[in-house]
C-alpha cells in the first residue's frame, strides 16, 4: 500500500508525540480534524492496548470487515430464497487501485457508502422514529469522519434518492429535510473548526486539472489486468477476471426467469458514477486523482447490482466462487511479493538510531507487480523508519491541508524533492541531515556520497550513507 507508511506514521506520532524519547514535538505539530480521521484515530485507539504496526493492521481490518457486513445485510434483505452470491464480488474488488495507493480512509469509507446509502432506502421506506433516525445520523457522522469526498458522493446520492422515490407524504418530506439537515450541520460544523483551529501554510498547487480520456479508461481497466497497463498484460489476472464476467453472463442467461428485477435506484447510481468518473477533473488544487477515486465506488455498485439480480445456480455457482477465488489468490501473491520487496529496508533502517534527520534519496520507486506510470509503490517506505525505530524527522510529509501532521512553523529543512532525487547536490542539501537512506542507487551517486559519508549498510536496492565526522 504505497501510502500506508505515511498514514502509519502519523499515526505513531499521534500516539507518541508526548513520549520523551522521541523528539516529535520538535519537529511536527498535530492539526487532527473531524474529517479524514477514521484510520488515525482507530489506530490511535488501538494503539493503546497494541505496538503501532498491530494497531494500523487492525484499522485496515476493519475494510474487509464491513465489507462483510455488507454481504450479511444483503442477505438479510433479499431472504434465503435469493442468496445473493454475486455480493462475494465484493471481496476481489476491495483489492482496487486506491488499496494499492494506500488510500486508507478512502477504503474504509468504500464499504460505509453502501452501508448508508441502503440504510437510507430503509429510513425513507420504513416508520419514521427515534432509533431511524438516530442510526442513520451515526452513518453520516461515521462516514463524514472518515472522507468527505465520498460523503459528498453520499449527500449526491441521496438527493437522487429522494428525487427517485418521492412520496407525497408529510412525513416522508420530514425524513428527506432530516436527513439532509444533518449533513448540512456537519458540513457547518467542519468549517468552523477549520476556521477557528490554526494550519500549517501549504504552498500553492495548480488550479483544475483534467486528464485525457484514454488514461481515465486505462486507470478504471487496471482492476482487470493486475494493476497493469493493457500494454503489459498480466495474462493470469486477465483470464480470471474474464472467466468471471462469461459466467455472470453464462448464469444470467441460465437462470433469466429467476432472475431479480434491477433497481432502478442503484442503476441510477451506477449511470452517474459513470458519468462522474468521466466528467469530473483529476486535479483541484492540492488534491489529486479526483474523479479516479470513483473507479472503486463504480466497482462496488456493479457489485450491488449483481447480487440483487444474477441468481447462480448448479456449476454456475461453483464456478463463479472458484473464480473469484483465483482474483484473490492473485491478489495475494501480488500483495506478497511487494510486501517482501518492502521488508528490504528492516536491515537499512534497523542500523539508524532513534530520533534521527534522515534524507531519502529514492532513485527506483517502482516495482515489477505494479504499473510504473500509475504506482510509486516504494516512495514511503522510509516512513517505517519513524514507525519501527521511532523519532527522527525527514522532509517528505503528504502535502495536503487535511492530514493530522504538519511541520512546525520554520522546521522545514531543504530537500531536492521526493521526484527529483537527481537533483540532489552536498552543498544544497545535507547540511540538515545525518543519514542518507538511498534506493536504486544510479552510477556515480555512492562515489558521489562516499566522498563525504560512510556506507553503513546495504540490502537488496537500499543503501544508508552516514555523514563523516570532521
Amino acid at each position: 500500500m504505497q501510502d500506508y507508511p505515511q498514514h502509519l506514521f502519523q499515526a505513531q506520532v499521534l500516539s507518541a508525540y508526548n513520549d520523551p524519547a522521541f523528539d516529535y514535538r520538535q519537529n511536527f505539530e498535530i492539526h487532527l480534524q473531524p474529517v479524514y480521521a477514521s484510520f488515525f484515530l482507530t489506530t490511535l485507539f488501538f494503539s493503546s492496548f497494541f505496538p503501532i504496526e498491530i494497531a494500523g493492521k487492525l484499522s485496515l481490518s476493519l475494510y474487509p470487515i464491513l465489507i462483510a457486513i455488507i454481504v450479511v445485510r444483503l442477505g438479510h434483505r433479499l431472504g434465503h430464497e435469493a442468496t445473493p452470491w454475486g455480493a462475494l464480488l465484493f471481496f476481489p474488488l476491495a483489492f482496487n487501485q486506491q488499496y494499492f495507493l494506500g488510500n486508507v480512509n478512502y477504503l474504509l469509507a468504500l464499504p460505509l457508502l453502501i452501508l448508508i446509502l441502503l440504510d437510507y432506502e430503509d429510513f425513507l421506506g420504513g416508520t419514521f422514529g427515534a432509533w431511524p433516525m438516530a442510526r442513520h445520523c451515526l452513518w453520516q457522522v461515521a462516514l463524514f469522519i472518515t472522507h468527505p469526498f465520498i460523503f459528498n458522493v453520499y449527500v449526491s446520492l441521496a438527493v437522487v434518492t429522494a428525487f427517485i422515490v418521492r412520496r407525497r407524504t408529510a412525513e416522508f418530506k420530514v425524513k428527506v429535510l432530516a436527513s439532509l439537515s444533518v449533513a448540512i450541520l456537519l458540513f457547518v460544523a467542519s468549517w468552523v473548526i477549520s476556521r477557528v483551529s490554526p494550519s500549517s501554510q501549504f504552498p500553492a498547487a495548480p488550479g483544475i486539472g483534467w486528464l485525457v480520456p484514454t488514461k481515465t479508461l486505462e486507470f478504471f481497466a487496471m482492476m482487470f489486468n493486475g494493476m497493469q497497463r493493457l500494454g503489459t498484460a498480466d495474462c493470469v489476472a486477465l483470464v480470471s477476471w474474464g472467466s468471471v464476467f462469461i459466467v455472470v453472463l453464462g448464469a444470467l442467461s441460465a437462470n433469466w426467469r429467476e432472475r431479480g428485477n434491477p433497481p432502478l435506484l442503484h442503476l441510477v447510481f451506477l449511470v452517474l458514477t459513470i458519468y462522474g468518473f468521466l466528467i469530473l477533473p483529476f486535479r483541484i488544487g492540492a488534491y489529486t486523482y479526483i474523479n479516479l477515486r470513483i473507479a472503486a465506488i463504480i466497482y462496488f455498485l456493479i457489485a450491488l447490482l449483481l447480487a440483487q439480480v444474477v441468481r447462480f445456480r448448479g456449476w454456475w455457482l461453483y464456478l463463479f466462487i472458484g473464480l473469484l477465488a483465483c482474483c484473490m489468490a492473485g491478489s495475494i501473491v501480488k500483495q506478497a511479493r511487494i510486501s517482501s520487496e518492502i521488508n528490504e529496508i528492516v536491515p537499512v533502517i534497523s542500523a539508524i538510531p532513534p530520533n534521527s534527520r534522515i534524507l531519502p534519496l529514492v532513485f527506483d520507486n517502482d516495482s515489477p507487480e505494479l504499473d510504473s506510470f500509475w504506482f510509486d509503490i516504494h516512495l514511503h517506505d522510509h516512513d517505517y523508519y519513524h514507525v519501527l525505530v521511532g523519532g527522527g524527522f525527514n522532509p517528505y510529509l503528504l502535502r495536503a491541508p487535511l492530514h493530522p501532521l504538519h511541520y512546525i512553523r520554520g522546521q522545514e529543512r531543504p530537500a531536492p524533492g521526493e521526484y527529483q532525487p537527481d537533483r540532489f547536490s552536498w552543498k544544497d542539501y545535507s547540511a540538515d541531515y545525518k543519514y542518507f537512506l538511498v534506493r536504486g542507487t544510479p552510477e556515480g551517486v555512492d562515489k558521489y556520497l562516499s566522498e563525504t559519508c560512510n556506507q553503513v549498510c546495504v540490502s537488496g536496492k537500499w543503501t544508508l550513507f552516514e555523514r563523516k565526522l570532521r
